[in-house]
This record gives structure tokens, sequence and C-alpha cells, in this order.
């Protein structure tokens, strides 16, 4: 990888960073041993393992890479994938597990891209959810509702 395409990435880690904290009050930082030990991008958040790209222009193609490589990441830590991703002169897209059990996760038929703001609404709902075993609505419930909890239906 080249310096150039490194101090893009970072950059758009830094970018985002600034973002979330911004919308969600939530100060993230970057993983910057992520180089040598792997992991997801961003760190701070309990149930999310961001990764962030930046490239001049985001395909199909490299969209299915990005899913794979969070998927993988946030399993090794227990946490639910979030590809963020901007092109150069777009505004920023998530992909997000859709909530369904027709596709394994880590296909990209599994995904639902989304705007940065329905993001943010999810990281809110997700550090709002009641703890399994505490008061709130069950997953039963949920699932019947059509509310999606976070965890597989």
């Amino acid at each position: 990888m080249s310096a150039k395409s490194r101090n893009k990435g970072a950059s758009g880690e830094r970018e985002l960073i600034r973002l979330i904290e911004d919308h969600l009050g939530i100060r993230l930082e970057r993983n910057l041993a992520q180089s040598f030990a792997g992991g997801h991008d961003l760190i701070g958040l309990d149930d999310w393992a961001i990764e962030v790209k930046r490239y001049k222009e985001v395909g199909e193609t490299e969209k299915r890479a990005f899913w794979v490589q969070a998927v993988e990441q946030a399993n090794r830590v227990g946490k639910r994938p979030a590809v963020c991703f901007r092109a150069d002169r777009k505004p920023w897209r998530v992909l997000v597990h859709a909530g369904t059990d027709l596709f394994d996760e880590i296909d990209y038929n599994a995904t639902a891209e989304v705007s940065l703001d329905l993001f943010f609404g999810l990281i809110r709902e997700s550090i709002n959810e009641p703890e399994s075993g505490e008061e709130g609505r069950s997953d039963e419930a949920a699932k019947g509702a059509g509310v999606w909890t976070g965890r597989r239906w």
C-alpha cells in the first residue's frame, strides 16, 4: 500500500471520528495496532466493529471485498460489522447486516447500504438496547413487529 493510500485511509478515519463525535457525542479512536494485529479501524463502541474505506471510486467489487473483511474482523471480537466508505466527492455510505437469515452474514447479499445518518441511529439504538435478560422487548416480540434487534432472528 502506498503512502498516499495510507494517508487517505487515515484521513478518512479521522473524518469519520469527527462526524461520529459531532452527531453522537462519542469519541472513537483509530486502531493504530490494526496493521500489526489485524482488527477493525475504529475502537470505542461496544457493539460495532467499524471498518473505514476511502477510495477514488467504490464499486460493487470493492464493497464485496470490504464486507468480507469487516465480517471476519467483527467475528473475531464478537461485534457487529459495519463498513463506512466514501468515494471522492461523494457522501459517506455504510454497509451493515440487513437482519436476515436468507444469506450467511459474510455474504454481500445479506447487507444493506445505508446513509451515515441512519447508521448513527443504529448506533444509538444499540447503545440504548437492553441487555438480554433485562426488561424490554424480547427478540421474539421484536421479530413479530419487524424490528431489528441487532441479533439474528
